[in-house]
């Protein structure tokens, strides 16, 4: 089933690089910046967030799904927006849009609702960031998760450098951050980075079946349980995403950052 077909649900509303589809007991975020890789550019780390928090506010909401238009889930954070900025401006703009990725991790690790991410392609950087915030997460079997920082001269954010020794202990974390490793899907669940594997034609199929066995379940328990599994690794967790915000704009600023992001932006 393609996102769109859902018998019985609100027609999709469209917003600046994003579209929410809504039926009941679910909302379905999709990026939808194909062409810039869904990579999570100021405005869309704010409209999202303003979609998590209406999402939150609506009590009739249970179930909130983040997912991708086209060939990635999402690409991190924008990087030709960042390579538009000068050299010297640099730390300004992404501690900014560091920021931002920091209120939507927090607004998704803190909601009462769970958080299901459809990972329907790539997630890099940022978007591994997401993932790691949401609760339960589907991917392709052909997708492809990485850190991605090192590749543009940059550090984790978003929470990655939080989440990822927690999931998959300080061994495999350094292998992703330090070493580059890509992830499949198939090996994003053995690493416990995912909790279920679909192939490309049963995918869209198999996250309209979990939003619909989630939105079925005891709702009322959703909130409650997340806090109580989430509870010991939240403490510190606000003040370490804004020390990676730190460290993310004072590493922009390194002469190889700049020639890397301005690299990458020319691709």
């Amino acid at each position: 089933m393609e996102i769109g077909t859902y018998v019985g649900r609100e027609a999709p509303r469209s917003r600046t690089g994003v579209r929410v589809e809504a039926r009941p007991g679910v909302r379905r975020v999709v990026l939808d910046r194909p062409d810039q890789g869904n990579a999570l550019s100021l405005d869309l780390g704010r409209e999202v967030l303003a979609i998590v928090r209406e999402a939150e506010a609506d009590a009739s909401v249970h179930v909130l799904t983040l997912t991708g238009a086209g060939r990635l889930f999402c690409g991190g954070g924008d990087v030709r927006a960042m390579a538009a900025a000068a050299p010297e401006d640099r730390p300004g703009v992404i501690a900014e849009l560091a920021a931002a990725a920091s209120d939507l991790a927090l607004a998704l690790v803190r909601s009462r609702l769970v958080v299901l991410a459809g990972v329907n392609g790539t997630a890099a950087g940022a978007g591994l960031g997401l993932l790691l915030n949401a609760d339960l997460a589907l991917v392709r079997e052909d997708a492809r998760l990485l850190t991605a920082y090192g590749a543009a001269g940059l550090v984790p954010d978003t929470g990655v450098s939080w989440w990822l020794p927690r999931t998959v202990g300080p061994a495999r974390a350094a292998q992703l951050a330090l070493g580059g490793r890509q992830l499949t899907g198939t090996e994003a669940v053995e690493w416990g980075l995912a909790a279920e594997v679909a192939a490309g034609d049963r995918f869209e199929a198999r996250l309209t079946e979990l939003e619909d066995e989630l939105a079925a379940g005891a709702v009322h328990t959703y909130g409650p349980t997340k806090a109580l599994l989430r509870g010991p690794d939240l403490e510190g967790f606000e003040e370490h995403l804004r020390r990676e915000s730190a460290a993310i704009a004072a590493a922009s600023g390194h002469p190889e950052a700049v020639a890397r992001v301005d690299a990458f932006a020319r691709r």
